[in-house]
């Protein structure tokens, strides 16, 4: 088995994070300073050691890499595992990676899920019908999905929705006014009952504050 020297150490300037290796005075490879902390000038490393280094180092590059994506915004476990995937890691460190990060709170998808629908319900109410499948979409389970969506009222979100519109049906016939603001509501992916309880109500508050 072979064996080489370390001769240098030396911060990248690039990257701090980052510390280039010399071996033999040679560059050999680069590490994150994580994984070289225990490394000094005048060390001994074998091909099983320099191996070793190199896989821990990709555990941590992956790591580092999942924390980035998710300190924008919050993201879903699917939406990690995909990014990490597009950038071509190793299948078992990217799942150790998900795994590790899940189990510090990092990556949550029932609190995702329960932030995406107190979003929704705020700033772009809509179905809980279209709730569930944007959640789906992001890989949460049906589950999860089911549990934060409970609290939300159909009927409430169709007349927050479709009342904010009401100006634009002004003069129209009844038949006219149910007709656009149901087909509004469908593509909301309200359900039948709830859009007509909906209109009805509109219907009714429109023609009272034009008499």
């Amino acid at each position: 088995m072979d064996e080489y020297k370390i001769t240098r150490l030396a911060v990248q300037k690039k990257n701090p994070k980052r510390v280039n290796v010399y071996l033999d005075g040679n560059f050999a490879f680069g590490l994150y300073r994580d994984t070289a902390a225990w490394l000094e000038v005048g060390q001994i490393l074998s091909d099983e050691k320099i191996k070793e280094l190199l896989e821990t180092d990709q555990k941590n590059e992956v790591y580092q890499k999942a924390l980035d994506f998710i300190s924008f915004k919050p993201r879903t476990v699917q939406e990690t595992r995909g990014k990490l995937q597009k950038a071509g890691y190793d299948e078992n460190i990217i799942e150790k990676t998900l795994s590790d990060l899940t189990e510090n709170g990092l990556l949550d998808d029932k609190n995702y899920a329960i932030l995406w629908v107190e979003e929704r319900n705020r700033l772009k109410p809509r179905s809980k019908r279209m709730i569930s499948y944007e959640l789906r979409q992001k890989g949460i389970s049906d589950e999860l999905i089911q549990s934060a969506v409970e609290e939300t009222d159909d009927l409430e979100a169709a007349l927050e929705i479709a009342g904010k519109r009401l100006f634009r049906y002004e003069g129209l016939s009844k038949f006219e006014f149910r007709s656009k603001l149901g087909n509004y509501l469908a593509g909301k992916g309200f359900s039948y009952d709830v859009i007509s309880e909906t209109t009805q109500k509109l219907w009714h508050q429109i023609s009272s504050s034009t008499k």
